[in-house]
């Protein structure tokens, strides 16, 4: 299970929360009061994996509250999100429901139709939403436009509006949704559900090299988000991508005996084949594999459950390679004077990787352990999410070969 997530409405009392696509809050009258959104993302993080320069989606699902909205009349929707907090920050992004499957086709990387990521601004209010004139469909993390445009849409659709709070929110949002209503006598007849069919873009071309460009074409590469109808396959010292869908991003994992491994992530955006190179480092000591998306509940050593796929990662690292000693190193993003707490808890962290490793058969004798603190940040005065998340890291690092 994700990070626990609990949103409220102060008007309205349900029993179950709307951190998640698949239970978002249901509305055809979305003018909402006082919703408080809570910790984390729901029991699935379904954003992910973004660059901190992509203007359609966040680098990641933060602090999340899902609307699943029906409009009965044909309108040109716009709305007003209003912090009741000035200095809290809600992003949003928005996609049109078009099949059973569009929870899926979100997790998977489909492109929202609008999105606004730019950051907070406190002497106004830090309001954000959809406007008619507003200049853009898409505002991108940074200083812009708090409004994006609004849009056409027509009776009897439905569209998928993600709320996120990317440093967490003091205070609640109201919203005021304007678009009309449907008349008394309106007979509204459901469409009926539109199979989603991805758009092909080519192939991927991979090359997988060492340190001097020698193709490594033995490698064990694997491309997750990957449709059951596509396949992986070798050609003339390429991996291949059957084809490559739009707007999608896709894992690869690389690993090889002898080297370290390598995770990357590919988001495909123009409608062209394309061809990356990847260059794998061969095991010295001293070298270090860093791993982000480890996460322990917060001010504690346990594990979140979403991070075993990256402690799959190490398993299998260790697994290929019998030979390496590692010391596993903890990290923490804290600033202050709580040095001695940091280190501590940073210990205790990598303490569990240690304990998790054993579990899963790796002698105890291959590693050590030890925490790091705040000692080691990469950015020491980190000004993003997304650098705090880059410090708060786990590392190995090999100790003999």
């Amino acid at each position: 299970m994700g990070q626990i997530c609990f949103a409220q409405n102060a008007l309205v009392s349900e029993g179950k929360d709307h951190c998640d696509c698949k239970n978002a809050r249901y509305t055809e009258d979305a003018n909402f009061d006082a919703i408080k959104i809570g910790s984390g993302y729901g029991e699935l993080l379904e954003i992910s994996g973004n660059s901190i320069k992509n203007k359609y989606l966040p680098t990641r699902e933060h602090n999340s509250f899902w609307i699943r909205i029906k409009f009965l009349e044909s309108t040109d929707f716009e709305f007003q999100l209003n912090p009741t907090v000035p200095t809290d920050d809600f992003d949003f992004s928005i996609w049109k429901v078009t099949g059973a499957n569009y929870c899926d086709s979100i997790v998977n990387g489909a492109m929202p139709i609008r999105s606004n990521l730019s950051k907070r601004n406190p002497p106004k209010g830090s309001v954000t939403g959809l406007k008619k004139g507003a200049g853009r469909d898409y505002a991108p993390a940074g200083a812009n436009s708090e409004f994006s445009n609004s849009m056409q849409v027509s009776q009897g659709e439905e569209y998928i509006i993600l709320i996120d709070a990317p440093y967490g929110a003091e205070g609640a949002f109201n919203s005021s949704f304007d678009f009309k209503r449907q008349k008394v006598d309106t007979v509204v007849s459901e469409p009926p559900p539109v199979e989603e069919k991805p758009t092909v873009i080519s192939q991927l071309f991979i090359r997988v090299v060492d340190e001097v460009g020698t193709s490594l074409n033995d490698a064990d590469l694997k491309i997750r988000n990957v449709p059951r109808q596509d396949s992986v396959f070798t050609n003339e010292g390429y991996f291949v991508l059957s084809r490559i869908q739009r707007y999608r991003n896709y894992t690869i994992d690389v690993e090889r005996k002898d080297y370290l491994s390598l995770r990357e992530t590919y988001r495909s955006e123009e409608g062209v084949s394309d061809t990356i190179v990847l260059q794998l480092e061969k095991l010295k000591i001293g070298s270090k594999l860093q791993f982000q998306n480890i996460l322990f509940v917060p001010d504690q050593a346990e594990i979140v459950e979403s991070s075993y796929l990256d402690l799959r990662r190490i398993r299998n690292f260790l697994v290929s390679n019998p030979h390496i000693n590692v010391e596993i190193m903890g990290h923490v993003n804290g600033l202050g004077n709580k040095k001695k707490l940091y280190r501590e808890l940073s210990k205790k962290r990598a303490r569990a990787i240690y304990d998790y490793l054993i579990g899963e058969g790796i002698f105890a004798e291959r590693m050590t352990y030890n925490g790091y603190g705040a000692g080691q940040l990469i950015y020491k005065d980190p000004q993003t999410e997304e650098e705090a998340r880059i410090n708060r890291r786990v590392e190995v690092r090999i100790t003999k070969i």
